[in-house]
């Protein structure tokens, strides 16, 4: 450095003189760590992120059931916009909104719709902010400051500012308004919500016909009870069906044996179809081609099939008899069958849940808004879910047992938490390079990274947002593994419960540990000092705005590394690859392709998405350079969910775009999360007019949600009265939708000739066992 120069060190300070040695532990060491770590990581990101769409056109190509699949089903495999290489960006950002709520559904409807009110907020807070707060911060030069080389990326945050100077009136103005623009957003998403989901109730679909009754009164063992004990609140002729689950854990487990049984006989008909000769299988341990017994599979599966098919049977009727220990009964077969066995065995198959088609979605609405029971933990009744939405061996978990796993499932999750802070305190300290180096066994760092500038823009760039999100990746499974043992009834609920923890880890480890771990050890060596305790708070003020480096490059490896592998997706690839090498018949390879559960990635996704809402509206007043990169995150994603909507994806059932609420509940605390950050900052810079500002606009918010909630929750969750049809629904289409799937196994007649003619058309013949 130049002899006279002047230069902002770590602690946002002047140092002059002479050339320092990069080596010294002093707290005059100066290391520009700006531009130079900012520059690398941005090129870094680029180049991965580019390679990564390139792989993307050519798998596209390759695996092109995959990647289109959802298109595939309705406009056909050789459909120029899956065959063509570039026609399908075109159609992707041209596809309407309104059509995706109409082919694709409600939920990927509000997904996108929620990325572009993200879009929609940033982009105009970013004209605020890029246009008067950082130009505020970049020329806050007072006489203490002139000749200042402003070479680093610190300098465009409020830190350069001094304490209660005026200039902080333009960030105390930021918040309410920056709070107005996301209040107005808001509100029109969450009527845009309402809208779409009472369309979504009012269609003529089993769900909205049907509603779920939980515990139940242990007098109620069958359907029949369960049908009389509703008549005497609604007309006989009103109640289509009554289907009551079963507990039986033998029926269930005879009942998936029934579907693996069948599934391998569908694979090796189809395989016998297709390559003209008979498939066989080892019986024994030694395989056939090792000189051991071989067996015809088709006539393996079919006589497996048979025997499992009448265990089964038998199973279904002694559970659908009506188990009755009543007065009627002859007083010694009371006495002689009351033993302990007996008794576990009726408890077991006695159901505390059930369904309750209507011929009207009145009554169904009516029955979801009712007290049945003077007790208000029995007889709660809910809106049904979709058929293929629901975890049948999970619905008849008692709500005490389910309340008991939930609380053994957060003391591990807290536990989880506090491990977590460790490592991200870790990778928070590698970003910051000074700091270490100033710890005497660790001061080589800094001779190191000092080689080269894209060395040291790597190391503290790109390689601890890159470890950060890789680290986090993992979570998900635990996350998984953990609410499994909730026994959750639907995967809706499943799936939501992943999204809300995984959320809270991410706000909790990425944002409030990053920020307060790099703030103090930002300025833990100066602490040690003797300073007052007006010096620390401004040594806060300073670092504090600082961190927002780190997040910009964070965002960077979201937007630019994360985000196109959202688009490939190789794990999701490589298991349906896997799964399709058992498959023979095209339509079975890809349904093997298409398995995976949308609702799954789109409840990881919408955690990180609003994390990095909530990082780039709490440090768009500190640092609005932010803005930009937080607008770019969005844009690609919604590039990225748009087309995995559109062709990829291929969802099984529709929740009803019931993760909103839960999202809405996200934002207004993100929102709240900013407005405390401003009182922070402000609290740190004497800024009084600044604390008064921000400090009613967390009450603003929690008022404006809770008037929000209390407006739309009731209406959006039952459909209400006034809308609902009138008319009757007569037909047998819906009377056994919600039956129990262990009963609804059809009958087995199966064609004795077919041993001896492997040829025939496996389609008629697998007719025969469809469940």
């Amino acid at each position: 450095m130049v002899e006279g120069e002047e230069k902002f060190n770590i602690f946002g300070e002047i140092s002059n003189g002479t050339t320092t040695n990069s080596s010294s532990t002093s707290s005059d060491v100066y290391l520009s760590t700006g531009w130079p770590t900012f520059t690398t990581s941005f090129i870094t990101n680029i180049v991965i992120g580019s390679v990564i769409m390139i792989i993307f056109f050519f798998l596209r190509i390759i695996y092109r059931n995959f990647y289109n699949a959802r298109l595939i089903k309705s406009n056909g495999l050789n459909s120029p916009l899956i065959t063509s290489p570039f026609q399908w960006i075109i159609y992707t950002i041209t596809y309407q909104m309104e059509a995706i709520y109409e082919s694709r559904g409600i939920d990927a409807y509000m997904h996108l719709q929620f990325l572009y009110l993200c879009i929609q907020i940033l982009s105009i807070i970013m004209v605020f902010g890029i246009g008067i707060l950082l130009p505020i911060n970049y020329t806050s030069i007072t006489e203490e400051t002139a000749n200042v080389v402003l070479n680093t990326l610190d300098t465009v945050t409020v830190g350069t500012i001094q304490p209660n100077s005026k200039r902080l009136w333009a960030h105390a103005l930021s918040i309410p308004i920056f709070t107005m623009i996301a209040f107005y957003f808001y509100q029109k998403t969450n009527t845009i919500y309402f809208e779409k989901r009472i369309r979504w109730m009012s269609k003529h679909h089993e769900r909205n016909y049907t509603v779920l009754v939980r515990e139940m009164s242990r007098s109620i063992s069958n359907a029949d009870d369960m049908r009389e004990f509703f008549s005497r609140f609604f007309d006989s002729k009103s109640i289509l069906s009554c289907h009551i689950i079963y507990k039986e854990a033998k029926l269930r487990s005879l009942w998936r044996k029934h579907k693996h049984v069948q599934r391998s006989l569908e694979r090796v008909l189809s395989e016998s179809d297709i390559k003209g000769v008979p498939p066989t299988r080892a019986v024994g341990w030694r395989p056939g081609m090792f000189g051991g017994k071989t067996v015809d599979s088709v006539e393996y599966f079919t006589k497996k099939l048979e025997q499992v098919d009448r265990e089964l049977r038998i199973a279904q009727e002694d559970a659908s008899i009506k188990k009755d220990l009543s007065i009627s009964q002859d007083l010694e077969w009371r006495v002689s069958n009351i033993t302990p066995s007996n008794i576990k065995k009726l408890t077991n198959m006695t159901s505390t849940a059930g369904f309750i088609t209507f011929s009207r979605m009145s009554h169904a609405s009516q029955a979801a808004q009712c007290l049945f029971s003077k007790n208000v933990e029995k007889f709660k009744v809910t809106p049904a879910p979709e058929i293929k939405n629901i975890k049948w061996k999970n619905m008849i978990v008692p709500n005490r047992s389910r309340f008991f796993r939930r609380i053994v499932s957060s003391i591990i999750f807290f536990v989880i938490f506090c491990f977590y802070t460790i490592p991200v305190t870790a990778i928070s300290a590698i970003s910051n390079i000074q700091t270490l180096s100033k710890v005497p066994v660790l001061n080589w760092l800094l001779e190191v990274v000092n080689l080269n500038d894209t060395l040291r823009g790597f190391v503290e760039g790109y390689l601890p947002s890159l470890a950060l999100v890789l680290f986090l990746a993992l979570l998900p499974l635990f996350i998984k593994i953990i609410i499994h043992f909730n026994k959750e009834d639907t995967r809706t609920q499943f799936y939501h419960k992943v999204f809300t923890v995984y959320w809270a880890f991410l706000v909790i480890n990425v944002f409030i540990v990053v920020s307060i771990a790099g703030t103090v050890l930002g300025i833990l060596f100066k602490m040690l000092e003797n300073l007052t305790l007006k010096d620390i708070a401004t040594l806060l003020g300073q670092s504090l705005p600082k961190q927002s480096s780190f997040f910009i490059n964070y965002i960077l490896v979201q937007a630019l590394t994360s985000v196109p592998i959202d688009i490939v997706r190789p794990i999701e690839l490589i298991a349906g690859i896997i799964r399709s090498s058992r498959e023979s018949s095209f339509g079975q390879k890809m349904k093997a392709l298409s398995h995976d559960d949308p609702t799954s990635l789109n409840s990881i996704k919408y955690a990180r998405e609003l994390l990095i809402f909530v990082i780039t509206l709490s440090y768009s007043t500190l640092s609005p350079l932010i803005l930009p990169f937080g607008l770019l995150y969005f844009l690609m994603d919604f590039f990225v969910s748009k087309y995995n909507h559109i062709y990829s994806f291929c969802p099984k059932y529709q929740s009803g775009g019931m993760i909103w609420p839960l999202v809405f509940n996200r934002l207004c605390i993100g929102l709240v999360i900013y407005q405390l950050t401003g009182i922070g900052l402000f609290v740190l810079k004497t800024f009084i007019p600044g604390i008064v500002i921000s400090f009613l606009m967390p009450f603003f918010t929690l008022f404006y949600w809770w008037r929000n909630v209390d407006k739309y929750k009731k209406p959006s969750s039952v459909l209400s009265l006034d809308i609902c049809p009138e008319e009757d629904y007569f037909g047998n289409e819906f009377v056994k939708s919600y039956e129990d799937p262990v009963l609804s196994i059809a009958d087995l007649e199966i064609n004795n000739n077919f041993k001896n003619d492997h040829n025939l058309n496996h389609h008629n013949l697998l007719n025969n066992f469809k469940v």
